[in-house]
């Protein structure tokens, strides 16, 4: 049976495979050649080729060192890991990832999960890991722990969350405790405060949002969405409607101190 090709490869990837077959074809090499010379196998050679494997890291370094090319190949294979990873990103979401680095503040109201950013390891593969190919797991786990950085800048955004009890309440008991001392931990810092909204408030807001604000550029918003259709909204009135309603949302929220008390008694109830 004829191996199956990639129906959709990146750009870079097919660079990739051109540049390489190129140079195989034109040093006179057969892949079994290049493969002896790689020190692996000509079937990994053709796996490649064919689209049926994508390119290695250790590929790209050994044809740039064969070939002494000053890291070309590594460099598509870079650029042709970052397209890959945006594919994976729900493409309603991507500009708000593409943002985040940037912002200088950060807004989110969530009713029903813990935002990404605040999400521990675990909590995150079981949230992605809903009805998702385990092979694609690890790859969505690791994009939703690299937005994580920019929390561990010198100067990171500042960030407002707003968290509805059940959220906290419903965390399930294997990973309930290290998710609320994750939360504890974040709170700590001077430019993050998370707020809980009691179960007895009257907030009946069921879709989450956030708001990104930035130095030199005006703010953009983000809207959940059914089955990960969210929408990036630009216009400014709609985004400071948003910007309103986190504020009204933040009046019927606990306070700083009352929301670390109700998280540690949750985390200490487990």
């Amino acid at each position: 049976m004829a191996p199956s090709r990639d129906p959709n490869p990146s750009a870079y990837q097919d660079m990739f495979v051109n540049e390489l077959r190129a140079r195989r074809e034109a040093s006179g090499l057969s892949r079994n050649k290049l493969a002896a010379a790689l020190g692996c196998t000509p079937q990994w050679i053709a796996k490649v080729e064919t689209f049926e494997k994508p390119p290695s890291e250790g590929l790209a370094d050994d044809l740039d060192t064969y070939y002494q090319l000053g890291g070309a190949f590594r460099r598509m294979w870079e650029k042709h890991q970052e397209a890959r990873k945006s594919r994976l990103i729900p493409s309603g979401f991507r500009p708000l990832a593409e943002a985040e680095p940037d912002a200088s503040h950060i807004s989110i109201y969530e009713p029903l999960l813990l935002t990404g950013l605040l999400q521990t390891e675990k909590y995150a593969r079981f949230v992605l890991g809903a009805g998702m190919r385990a092979d694609k797991v690890d790859e969505l786990v690791a994009i939703r722990m690299g937005r994580q950085a920019i929390l561990q800048r010198v100067d990171p955004p500042w960030m407002f969350v707003l968290i509805r009890e059940a959220v906290i309440r419903d965390l399930r008991r294997e990973f309930r405790a290290d998710q609320c001392k994750h939360l504890l931990d974040v709170m700590e810092h001077p430019k993050m405060a998370v707020q809980v909204i009691p179960a007895d408030a009257a907030v009946f807001q069921p879709c989450g949002f956030q708001l990104l604000g930035f130095k030199r550029a005006p703010g953009v918003a983000y809207v959940d969405g059914v089955g990960q259709h969210g929408q990036v909204l630009t216009e400014p009135h709609d985004v400071q409607e948003l910007a309103i309603l986190f504020n009204v949302i933040r009046t019927a929220a606990l306070s700083g101190a009352e929301s670390e008390n109700l998280i540690r008694t949750i985390m200490e109830s487990t």
